[in-house]
C-alpha cells in the first residue's frame, strides 16, 4: 500500500514514516525507482506499533533502532526498562511536589481572598503561610551540593548510603485533617530523621524527594544503614502524634542503596535508583526497610563533580 494508506491506517504521518525511513528505523518494503514513492506492507504495521509504544515510553529512535534490530538479551532490556520507570518515577516525584505546594497556595489565597473580600496582596500575606509553601518547593538542589559536600570530604573508598524515606497514608492526613496538620506531621517526621541521624553520629544531609518523601544522604556502610533505618521506623511508630493534632498513628517505609559514588552524577544516580529499593520496602509490609548493595553505573566512570 501506498505511504499515505499506510499511514492512515496507522495513525501516523507520512512525515514520520519518511523520518523513520531516513533514520532506517522502519524501511518500505519498496521503492519505485521511477517515482520515489514508498510502499509498505500490512504486517510492518507491527513494527511501526513496537516503535511507536517505545517512543511513547521516551527511548530515543537510537534506542528504539537497536533494541528492534533483532533479538535482545531479556535482562538488558528489563534493565532498560527499569532505568527509564526510574526517570519517570523521578519527575513524577518533582512534579507532585510542586503540585502540593499549588494546592497549599490556592488553600491559602481562599482563605486571605474571602477576608479582604475577593483581593489579595502576596506581600500581606503572613510570612508564616509563605514558609509552609517555600518548605514544599523541590530542594533537591541544595540537596545535593551538601552530599557532594560529604563525599569531597570522606576518605577513598569510604560507602555512602541514600535512604528514602515515604510516609505511610500521608495523604489521608491532608485529606481527614487539613493541611495545616500535615505540615505537623512533616516537621516532626523531619526532626525525627535529624534525631535519628545524631544518635547514630553519622554525617549526613536531609532532603525532601517529594511532598511526603524524604531523602537521606549520609556516609554509611550497610549495617549502620540498616541501624538507622530501623531507628527511625520505631521511633516514628511510637511518637506520638495525637499531641500535633493528627490522632492517627504514623509509619513509613524506607528504601536504601549502599554504594561508593563519586560524583554528582553518581548521587543522582544512587538517589533516583532508590525508587526501587522503596518499592521493595512497602513490598515487605508497614514499617518495613529494605537495604540493598549499589553498582554505580560504569557509565559515570570517569565524570568529574562538576557533571
Amino acid at each position: 500500500m501506498k505511504i499515505g494508506e499506510f499511514a492512515e491506517r496507522n495513525q501516523v504521518t507520512a512525515k514520520m514514516l519518511r523520518h523513520y525511513d531516513e533514520v532506517g528505523l522502519l524501511k518500505p518494503a519498496a521503492i519505485d525507482p521511477f517515482t520515489g514513492y514508498r510502499s509498505y506492507e500490512p504486517e510492518q504495521s507491527h513494527r511501526l506499533n513496537w516503535i511507536l509504544i517505545l517512543k511513547n515510553l521516551g527511548f530515543s529512535l537510537g534506542d528504539i533502532k537497536a533494541i528492534l534490530g533483532g533479538p535482545v538479551d531479556v535482562d538488558v532490556l528489563i534493565r532498560e526498562l527499569i532505568r527509564k520507570r526510574i526517570e519517570i518515577a523521578s519527575a513524577f516525584n518533582e512534579q507532585m511536589q510542586k503540585k502540593i505546594a499549588i494546592d497549599r497556595l490556592i488553600f491559602i489565597l481562599e482563605k486571605e481572598g474571602f477576608a479582604m473580600e475577593k483581593q489579595v496582596d502576596l506581600l500581606h500575606i503572613e510570612q508564616s503561610s509563605v514558609h509552609d509553601i517555600k518548605k514544599n518547593i523541590p530542594n533537591m538542589e541544595t540537596f545535593l551540593e551538601e552530599a557532594a559536600r560529604i563525599v569531597s570530604r570522606g576518605k577513598d573508598g569510604e560507602s555512602m548510603a541514600v535512604l528514602r524515606l515515604d510516609i505511610s497514608r500521608f495523604k489521608q492526613v491532608n485529606d481527614d485533617y487539613g493541611f495545616d496538620v500535615g505540615d505537623n506531621v512533616i516537621v516532626a517526621i523531619y526532626q525525627i530523621i535529624a534525631a535519628s541521624i545524631d544518635s547514630s553520629r553519622c554525617t549526613a544531609a536531609i532532603g525532601r524527594a517529594h511532598g511526603d518523601e524524604f531523602v537521606i544522604f549520609a556516609r554509611a556502610e550497610k549495617i549502620a544503614s540498616e541501624q538507622l533505618a530501623a531507628s527511625i521506623i520505631e521511633t516514628v511508630k511510637s511518637f506520638d502524634f495525637a499531641a500535633i493534632g493528627c490522632p492517627r498513628a504514623m509509619g513509613c517505609y524506607i528504601g536504601g542503596l549502599v554504594g561508593y559514588p563519586r560524583t554528582v552524577l553518581d548521587i543522582r544516580s544512587i538517589i533516583e535508583h532508590s525508587i526501587e529499593t522503596l518499592d521493595q520496602a512497602r513490598a515487605k509490609g508497614p514499617n518495613a526497610y529494605a537495604i540493598e548493595p549499589f553498582i554505580m553505573p560504569s557509565s559515570h566512570a570517569g565524570q568529574n563533580s562538576a557533571s
